[in-house]
């Protein structure tokens, strides 16, 4: 029986297998099985280059230089560079560049630690919605950088030579409608910012939290069972909350933050996670004193993956009798 050739698969077919390779020397003898295309690469749409699959970055951009730049090419809707090795700044943007060529519109770099000079080239690229940097240093933004059409941030484990670093970055984005920080204990990252999605997965997130003072909207998964950020720290800007009710000490935290954010006008609980913990040593606290968000403010109510355990029941009656300017309280399951 004859076996079928790769020429006879569908197009969307061979682009996902494509896709889905790692990027070694491999995929350029793939193409050779095909004649549809000469330049396959100049097709894909996601591409991945991890530096422990190839010899050297510079063997990788000769080996695509061309499909990357021709001027008949699709659209690139995702680079991910994981670099974990020493590299000239200069090699790093002229990969990134190939990208912007591609009108790429989501870009991730791992540096494994090391320090990434931000590429110029994104300045001028109008395509790019998405940034994910991820084990990166950064020690300056360039006064001229830009990143004007960015809506999505990643900071994932990234250090900084001082607070204003990062402030740079966020400043240089106009329209960056969401932010996603990963802390560890080692990193040091302390910014403003307007609207954050956050999860701390260590206890060393003090300074951090306690940086986010004009924060309006914020989205929090803490998985420590302790609040993460010193005590007496006031939001005075927070009015839209978001908290997940994963980690053991969600109830007490939601508690710490009604008392210390005295504007909030909608509350959203959900677990975000499959992870749920009831344990009886974070049992619910009730303030001693009602919160001034509850009596003057809070207008919303939404919780999902509601359970009704005890916890939540004494909880949901808690808001339910103190939220004195509630509009409106949805439950789901």
């Amino acid at each position: 029986m004859e076996e079928p050739s790769i020429n006879e698969l569908p197009d969307d077919l061979i682009l996902k297998i494509f896709s889905l390779l790692p990027m070694f020397k491999e995929n350029i003898a793939t193409h050779l099985l095909s004649k549809r295309w000469e330049n396959p690469w100049q097709v894909v749409p996601d591409v991945m280059f991890d530096d422990e699959s190839y010899e050297s970055l510079v063997t990788f951009l000769s080996s695509v230089y061309g499909s990357l730049l021709s001027k008949d090419h699709q659209v690139l809707e995702r680079l991910h560079l994981k670099l974990s090795r020493n590299y000239l700044d200069s090699d790093i943007s002229f990969c990134v560049n190939i990208a912007v060529n591609r009108s790429v519109r989501k870009l991730r770099i791992h540096m494994s630690g090391k320090t990434l000079k931000l590429p110029s080239c994104l300045s001028t690229c109008v395509t790019l919605k998405s940034l994910i940097l991820h084990a990166v240093n950064i020690n300056v933004v360039p006064p001229s950088f830009r990143l004007l059409s960015l809506k999505s941030l990643h900071l994932l484990s990234v250090n900084s030579s001082g607070d204003e670093t990062i402030a740079s970055l966020l400043q240089v984005c106009p329209v960056l409608e969401y932010l996603v920080v990963n802390q560890t204990k080692d990193d040091d990252v302390m910014f403003k910012v307007i609207k954050a999605n956050i999860q701390v997965i260590c206890g060393q997130s003090e300074k951090f939290i306690r940086s986010l003072t004009s924060i309006q909207h914020l989205s929090l998964c803490s998985l420590t069972s302790e609040t993460p950020y010193p005590s007496g720290t006031i939001f005075p800007c927070l009015e839209h909350l978001e908290l997940c009710t994963c980690s053991a000490g969600w109830a007490n935290l939601l508690a710490s933050i009604l008392n210390d954010a005295p504007r909030i006008r909608s509350l959203k609980l959900k677990s975000q996670h499959s992870a749920r913990y009831n344990d009886p040593m974070n049992l619910w606290n009730e303030p001693t004193v009602n919160p001034e968000c509850l009596s003057t403010h809070l207008e919303i109510l939404e919780w999902r993956q509601y359970e009704g355990t005890e916890q939540e029941r004494n909880v949901a009656a808690y808001v339910l009798a103190s939220a004195t300017c509630l509009k409106m309280a949805t439950f789901s399951t």
